[in-house]
């Protein structure tokens, strides 16, 4: 015979979320916002992506527009994080 799954198991596992999953990012994509905001600290917002996302395609030499929007989606997230204290979800480096 074969084994079946408790309904409440295949329920809970094809409405589970994620909720509590962060986003993963590489790292050349942190090395490169990370250092962006350590050179231009002043040149960056941390609630206005639009903003953020002309100040990375000005002061670096990002060829495409995938990696400048994912550079400046984790500089905007970075600085909303910093500006609201420990009390957000962490970010891993």
């Amino acid at each position: 015979m074969t084994k079946c799954l408790n309904k409440k198991k295949i329920f809970r596992l094809l409405t589970f979320k994620g909720d509590n999953l962060g986003n993963i990012r590489q790292t050349f994509i942190k090395n490169i916002a990370i250092g962006l905001i350590k050179e231009y600290p002043d040149q960056f917002k941390h609630d206005d992506f639009q903003h953020n996302k002309k100040k990375v395609s000005e002061l670096s030499d990002v060829g495409s527009k995938l990696l400048r929007n994912r550079i400046a989606g984790y500089i905007t997230r970075r600085l909303a994080n910093k500006n609201r204290g420990a009390t957000g979800r962490p970010i891993s480096e």
